[in-house]
């Protein structure tokens, strides 16, 4: 088994693609991260952390600026609605659930507090917000999905490419699994009864 790389020392990579996989975009591929959360997608206060699992989308310069970026909206306690978020051409590109803009959340305000939380950074990016609904995809319309410019090609091809990544990790907030509470293998069964 290969280990991901490291990014970050605020969050772990799941999975990682170092370079272009297929020809989607220009050069898109991505990784999955996972971080500590004490919001839900909504921003709204949890009674328990849980696990946030989150994705890059890079494009062919896999530009690992994005990092320092995610990290500063991360301690700045505006991760929790992310689920996509990649830097194009100049531009931050944030895809968030649509639960959060869906539960009153301004997108417009959510946008400045993570343009003001990436200020400091030696680049300027603006930051641009879309939507991402993984009931989107059993419709013709993509119901709340709408991918920004996250990658540059066409949107139903994008969409599809965030849905299967979404349907591979289920990506947002949600509870741990502890090891403890996942069933036996069968093999320990099996050794039981020897």
């Amino acid at each position: 088994m290969t280990q991901s790389r490291s990014y970050s020392t605020y969050f772990s990579c799941l999975h990682d693609e170092p370079t272009e996989y297929g020809s989607l975009g220009r050069g898109t591929h991505y990784s999955v991260f996972r971080s500590i959360a004490w919001l839900d997608v909504s921003r709204r206060a949890l009674p328990r952390p849980e696990v946030h699992d989150f994705a890059v989308i890079w494009d062919e310069d896999h530009d690992t600026r994005v990092i320092e970026a995610i990290e500063r909206i991360h301690m700045a306690s505006l991760l929790s609605p992310v689920q996509f978020i990649g830097e194009r051409k100049g531009m931050l590109t944030i895809i968030v659930a649509s639960k959060f803009w869906g539960d009153g959340g301004d997108l417009e305000a959510y946008r400045l507090m993570v343009q003001a939380a990436i200020e400091p950074m030696d680049d300027y990016w603006p930051v641009e917000i879309g939507t991402f609904d993984r009931s989107g995809a059993m419709g013709p319309d993509w119901h709340q999905t709408n991918p920004a410019g996250i990658i540059s090609d066409a949107t139903h091809k994008v969409n599809v490419y965030l849905s299967n990544i979404d349907t591979l990790w289920k990506l947002g907030t949600k509870a741990p699994i502890w090891a403890s509470s996942l069933p036996a293998a069968p093999w320990s069964e099996i050794a039981a009864k020897a």
